[in-house]
């Protein structure tokens, strides 16, 4: 499994709201350019965007910067 994989893609839907609505209506897209299993790749589409979408309230706009800063840069 790609654990890194999985949290690019949960550390981007919670600063990105674009990508946690394209997460939410059309995962598989959402995973393209991803290193992911069948089984992490399941495992995503099934996450709570109700909980996800709470997270993503409670993210301080530092940590949102600094993951777009860090994911960018690797």
């Amino acid at each position: 499994m790609s654990k890194q994989g999985v949290g690019i893609v949960i550390g981007r839907a919670v600063v990105d709201k674009k990508f946690r609505k394209l997460l939410k209506d059309h995962p598989h897209a959402a995973f393209e350019g991803y290193e992911l299993t069948g089984d992490e790749m399941q495992a995503l589409s099934g996450i709570d965007h109700e909980a996800l979408g709470k997270l993503a309230e409670s993210v301080d706009y530092r940590l949102r910067s600094w993951y777009v800063g860090w994911a960018l840069s690797n």
